[in-house]
């Protein structure tokens, strides 16, 4: 899980995903995403907020590269978003959406 740098917007979203028996992976930035990822490539999902491609526009691509085949989940205010590298986008303030897409759709 690769978020914006405040810490109570990642531990309520980390915490949604846990309720469902997940270990998580958070970083704050992109980063140290990329950093976590290259030393635990071994993921189900990743999952990205939006708000951090402002700031590194080509996170997703990187983020294919260090897990292929692994589906990236875009995490977006603007349920019509889209990028070509993410797999899904869900409406970041709807949590049952996450929860739904990583149980049923994915079945992780």
């Amino acid at each position: 899980m690769i978020e914006e740098e405040q810490p109570e917007g990642l531990s309520a979203r980390k915490l949604v995903v846990e309720t469902v028996k997940h270990n998580v992976l958070t970083a704050y930035n992109a980063k140290d995403g990329v950093d976590l990822l290259k030393r635990f490539p071994n993921v189900d999902a990743v999952l990205v907020h939006s708000g951090q491609l402002s700031r590194s526009p080509n996170l997703l691509g990187v983020v294919k590269e260090l897990c292929p085949g692994k589906p990236i989940i875009l995490a977006s205010p603007f349920a019509e978003e889209s990028r070509p590298e993410a797999a899904f986008v869900v409406d970041s303030h709807k949590p049952p959406e996450l929860l739904k897409l990583l149980g049923e759709d994915l079945q992780i």
